[in-house]
């Protein structure tokens, strides 16, 4: 039994909320990356450039020039364009739209937390399942200009430098991401197929592949799939924006705090060990959060409120 409904209750079929969608995601990222451009011609750079010879070594300016950049893309590619979306279709009951209208108790946050953790140690592994296949050259470019990137953006000076960081790079995707791929997508995919897991599994194949980054395909449907099982489970949005806003802000805590570069997909190496305790942690609370799905179930079915913790 699922505990969520199975019919639309917007007046708007699957396929068109998916049209919808893709068109407020097409304007809002048109509108970012004008706002990114009016941003550069005020602070006398070309994006273009910068984006392009951007490093490690570039001066903390043109580092937050490009935070903001980043910023106002993840704002309006993903952020705006849902909610927008969300209110479109439920008006004030947008929150609902999303399942942001609950928010289980601790108990569960804390099992979300230990499984995106394992699901997280997992994904190490993925990167260096990655790592052994061959990319063709113009995808080894495709990367190489994505790391140095990431190496420039996790360059931080200064606790404002971190701050503003985080919040690019951990708390806006968080929301975003959540609200685009599992609010709407994976919620939609569900709705369309009437199959929960083809749903989560479909969801996390797009968010991987929209982040338009080959060595990172696997690890981040494994990520995706992990948050979509959040969502599916716990039935809030709210569980999988935490173990978002974790599995990001904790590799920027840590590489601000010991001042050194986080760990890029060719340095990994395959670690039995990391392997085996991220499948142990999966196993088990996997099973707590099922268990704690089945129990609500149950209570729906006699018609008592489910439960929060």
């Amino acid at each position: 039994m699922d505990l969520l409904p199975n019919n639309n209750r917007e007046g708007f079929s699957p396929f068109g909320i998916f049209l919808l969608l893709l068109i407020l995601l097409f304007l809002g990222s048109a509108i970012g990356s004008g706002l990114g451009f009016l941003l550069g011609m005020y602070m006398d750079y070309d994006l273009t450039e910068s984006i392009a010879s951007f490093n490690e070594n570039s001066p903390a300016r043109e580092r937050n020039f490009i935070r903001v950049v980043n910023l106002f893309n993840q704002l309006f590619t993903f952020t705006v364009p849902a909610l927008i979306l969300g209110y479109i279709v439920r008006r004030s009951e947008w929150p609902r739209f999303f399942l942001l209208h609950r928010s289980p108790g601790p108990a569960v946050y804390g099992a979300g937390v230990f499984f995106i953790f394992g699901v997280f140690l997992l994904s190490l592994t993925g990167y260096w399942l990655n790592q052994q296949l061959p990319l063709p050259d113009w995808a080894g470019s495709m990367e190489e200009g994505a790391a140095r990137l990431t190496r420039g953006l996790l360059v931080m000076d200064s606790a404002g430098e971190f701050l503003l960081t985080l919040l690019v790079v951990a708390v806006l995707p968080a929301i975003g991401e959540e609200l685009v791929f599992r609010g709407a997508l994976q919620r939609q995919f569900r709705l369309s197929t009437g199959n929960p897991l083809l749903a989560i599994w479909l969801s996390a194949l797009i968010f991987s592949a929209f982040h338009l980054q080959f060595a990172g395909v696997l690890p981040r449907m494994l990520l995706g799939a992990g948050l979509g099982y959040l969502y599916y489970w716990t039935r809030s949005l709210w569980v999988p924006i935490v173990a978002h806003f974790l599995v990001n802000g904790m590799q920027i805590i840590v590489t601000f705090v010991q001042r050194e570069e986080m760990a890029q997909p060719e340095e990994l190496s395959f670690s039995p060990g990391a392997t085996a305790l991220g499948a142990g942690l999966v196993a088990v609370f996997s099973h707590y959060l099922y268990q704690h799905f089945q129990k609500n179930i149950k209570a729906a079915e006699k018609g008592a409120s489910p439960e929060a913790s």
